[in-house]
């Protein structure tokens, strides 16, 4: 797997102390079994609890000193699973997923000034555990039987924000509290507790958010809203250019036979109906989670519901066995490859936060045959290869070509095709389409994956290789770590 680019130059040192200090949570004699656990070591020698007790925390760093940076965030990722740690989780964060997009110390600044306006932070909720749960507990909130004073964080804020109003504004308590320097993740979970229903509503709530968005678009970020409670709309930070807009109503997928017809049960709302065929395909009829991302474990856990399936592990082995079969019926080796790559390099490496990688999907539909419509015009493309739907609206299309692609069927010999300007310049032309519209297209010539067997269902060497390349650069893109 490629190294992951970092947004901030934190020391692998840090991450290293960090991950040690996280499994030093556990008593001594713990340690050595829970580094077998996160697989820092493979087993338990004789002498090893003993080493624990004399230092914990330098037991766990003695054992992953030389670890690259890869391998120091996938241990990161299974330790923040088992153990809790904030520092932990906010510099996997600015390392994976707040990498290569940040926003500025001029642009918090800007955002500050929109805050300082408002008649209040919090609203009336406790001020500093509201702090607490932004900047971290540990950061802003006296110990047990510590007294605040002025060389306290609390202290300070007491003395100069509560008790005497007038001597910090808003933008002056959040400078003391680390808003400038904090993680991104921090800074925009700042935003959305200022903006919870909770917090402001109606028009106070919307011109935080426009204001506050305003601000941000300078480093492409924007304040939307995400989701709701109670009839009440949530706001989070997201990049301003992300993917397709609008919202998923229907997810036909994984086709194995002939085409479904549909009809709009209620044309209103956009309700669609399989009348025929409806074994052939798969519909996915849930709304996408409010990060706009499917997971395979919301599949697994609609394909469960659907087909009565208590077991996860029996559901996940069904609904796999069903999407290969749409896989091996499109006879393509290049789909074959990707589909059982993908799944076998990063189904147990990224567990419940796998992206679903979905075949066979209906990108349009058209309720002709190409011998029904005769000479008029097909729709373009109505089935994708593959389709995978992250975070912030990103669609990603991958398409596999095959020498329809690019030719036409020779009529004089059924195996050979004959190069067309007019069938690619309809695969070009439908690209543009779809990047237009916002989505990230793929394509992989057949002849890369001239060593796979589709019938023996074998992937060679060279196409591993290719699928391995393709999809670490693709996740590592896409903060997906």
């Amino acid at each position: 797997m490629p190294e992951i680019r970092t947004g901030l130059a934190v020391p692998l040192d840090t991450l290293r102390e960090q991950i040690a200090q996280a499994i030093a949570q556990v008593k001594a004699h713990e340690v050595p079994a829970a580094c077998v656990r996160l697989a820092i070591q493979s087993a338990v020698q004789a002498d090893d609890e003993q080493e624990a007790f004399r230092s914990k925390r330098m037991y766990v760093r003695k054992r992953i000193l030389t670890w690259r940076e890869v391998e120091l965030l996938d241990l990161a990722q299974r330790v923040l699973r088992e153990f809790g740690s904030e520092d932990l989780a906010d510099t996997v964060s600015e390392m994976t997923v707040q990498a290569e997009h940040r926003v500025t110390e001029l642009v918090r600044r800007d955002v500050l000034k929109v805050i300082d306006r408002l008649p209040t932070l919090f609203g009336e909720l406790p001020l500093i555990e509201s702090l607490g749960e932004v900047f971290g507990a540990v950061a802003i909130q006296d110990g047990p039987g510590v007294r605040p004073s002025r060389h306290t964080v609390q202290g300070r804020i007491l003395q100069h924000y509560v008790h005497n109003e007038t001597d910090w504004s808003h933008e002056q308590l959040l400078m003391e509290c680390g808003v400038l320097t904090c993680s991104q993740t921090r800074f925009f979970s700042l935003l959305a507790k200022l903006l919870h229903p909770v917090v402001r509503r109606d028009a106070e709530q919307t011109e935080l958010a426009a204001a506050s968005s305003t601000a941000l678009r300078r480093d492409g970020f924007v304040v939307r809203q995400t989701d709701t409670q109670s009839g009440y709309a949530l706001y989070g930070v997201a990049r301003a250019q992300t993917g397709v807009t609008g919202s998923m109503k229907n997810l036909i997928f994984a086709s194995i036979g002939m085409k479904p017809e549909l009809v709009f049960r209620d044309a209103v709302n956009n309700d669609v109906e399989i009348v025929r065929h409806a074994d052939k395909v798969l519909v996915f009829d849930r709304p996408l989670p409010s990060s706009g991302q499917l997971l395979w474990k919301d599949l697994r856990d609609w394909y469960a519901e659907l087909h009565g399936i208590e077991a996860a592990e029996s559901a996940k082995e069904q609904l796999f066995r069903r999407l290969r079969q749409a896989v091996i019926g499109a006879k393509s080796p290049g789909e074959l490859a990707l589909f059982q790559g993908y799944y076998e390099r990063y189904g147990a490496k990224l567990g419940e936060r796998l992206p679903a990688l979905i075949p066979q999907v209906y990108l349009h539909y058209d309720p002709y045959t190409r011998r029904q419509r005769g000479d008029e015009q097909v729709l373009a493309r109505q089935r994708m290869d593959f389709l995978m739907m992250l975070e912030q609206g990103v669609r990603i299309v991958i398409e596999i070509d095959g020498r329809h692609h690019y030719g036409t069927e020779d009529p004089q010999s059924p195996d050979r095709f004959v190069a067309s300007a007019q069938r690619y310049a309809e695969t070009v032309a439908e690209d543009r389409r779809l990047r237009l519209a916002g989505y990230e297209v793929y394509r992989f010539g057949g002849y890369e994956f001239m060593d796979v067997d589709p019938l023996q269902r074998k992937i060679g060497p060279q196409a591993q290789q290719t699928v391995a390349d393709f999809f670490d650069r693709l996740l590592a893109r896409h903060g997906v770590a």
